[in-house]
């Protein structure tokens, strides 16, 4: 299974070309913002909550900037545990320089118990898209605001993803912009000139280490990519230790050098912290990017489940 799983990652990362949509460094952390299979995989945990930002080249001018917040609940079955289902919410905003956009959808993520060790998920999420040209940036008076459509909602957007996981591995793949394609509703207002909004699909595995009692070790790797352009592809390497702290570094392309650090707070709040450092050219003007998430823990930072029910969990929540 690990073997196919692994074909078939590098057999779509090499026809994928580049990404159109927000990359988090910490994916894993945000997993059910990226990918609505994901949420609710841990049967045991009745609310997943996560909310965050991303600020890139701060040292620009209106750099881009991605803001978001999830929120679901888990349902149980009253006696088979064969299968359990997830609903919930995900607000989201990316802004990058005059652009912006909003969206808004509800989830629906069922689990199914393939065997002891092995649950596949199966989730979309539903919503609209606003686009809009970012208040207090252009100039009022310029005719594109004050001749041209400068909102436009976008409907219906949705983003359907899958997940195969156990307490060792993951392996996801999500997909967004597949039921739109153009900043444009449907009596023809768009902003500016017409353009393509490609489908972009999210691939990631990883898998889970443990290097002794108190620590483990998650390697992983996520592609994100449009039809067309260039991947953004991002190897994660993550330490955890007793089930309060995280530490460990990523690398996106060449692009971006990246540090992170994650800490439990509470039984289900853990804060995560990212600093990513411009290795491309763009580093001469701008080389400070950062990242902030809180929420219910992620892999490696929460309780270990003491008489739970015998299913397999998904590895995010699990250790």
């Amino acid at each position: 299974m690990n073997k196919c799983i692994t074909y078939l990652f590098f057999s779509l990362s090499i026809l994928l070309k580049a990404q159109q949509t927000p990359n988090y460094v910490q994916s894993i952390f945000n997993k059910a913002g990226i990918n609505p299979a994901t949420s609710g995989t841990n049967i045991n945990q009745d609310y997943y909550y996560t909310f965050g930002a991303n600020r890139q080249w701060i040292d620009f001018d209106n750099a881009p900037k991605q803001t978001f917040a999830n929120f679901s609940y888990t349902i149980r079955p009253p006696r088979s545990y064969s299968y359990w289902q997830n609903i919930g919410a995900l607000v989201e905003r990316d802004q990058s320089g005059i652009l912006a956009n909003n969206g808004l959808y509800i989830n629906y993520t069922i689990h199914l118990l393939l065997r002891k060790n092995l649950v596949t998920s199966f989730g979309i999420y539903a919503g609209v898209r606003e686009f809009f040209l970012s208040p207090g940036i252009i100039d009022p008076r310029d005719p594109v605001v004050k001749n041209e459509t400068y909102k436009t909602l976008v409907y219906p957007d949705m983003i359907p993803g899958m997940r195969l996981s156990n307490k060792k591995f993951f392996f996801d793949i999500a997909a967004r912009q597949v039921t739109i394609s153009k900043q444009q509703d449907f009596k023809g207002n768009s902003i500016g000139s017409p353009s393509r909004l490609n489908p972009t699909f999210f691939i990631s595995y990883g898998r889970v280490f443990s290097l002794n009692d108190y620590m483990i070790m998650l390697p992983s790797i996520a592609v994100n990519a449009a039809i067309i352009g260039i991947p953004a592809i991002t190897p994660t390497l993550m330490f955890y230790y007793s089930n309060r702290f995280g530490f460990g570094a990523s690398i996106r392309n060449a692009s971006f050098i990246s540090a992170i650090f994650q800490v439990r707070v509470l039984q289900n709040l853990s804060i995560g912290m990212a600093y990513s450092y411009s290795i491309n050219k763009v580093g001469y003007a701008a080389k400070n990017s950062y990242e902030i998430m809180i929420g219910v823990a992620p892999m490696g930072l929460s309780e270990k489940n003491k008489g739970g029910r015998s299913v397999a969990k998904c590895p995010a929540l699990d250790f």
